[in-house]
């Protein structure tokens, strides 16, 4: 099952982030096949996400 998972470690970190239209907030978010290809290619394209992403801050399953 598909899902994205947004674990604030510091108040630093926003309150939520939106791609896509997407509103990821801290906590368990269950998505389709298609929107997480989605988020994967946009986080390529987008500085900040790729860096929560690699810091383990967002972590898309699926």
């Amino acid at each position: 099952m598909p899902s994205i998972t947004y674990n604030r470690t510091d108040s630093q970190q926003p309150q939520s982030i939106t791609i896509n239209g997407y509103v990821i907030r801290p906590g368990l978010h269950i998505i389709s096949y298609e929107q997480l290809k989605l988020l994967r290619e946009e986080t390529q394209h987008h500085s900040q996400l790729e860096y929560l992403v690699s810091q383990g801050v967002i972590k898309l399953t699926g």
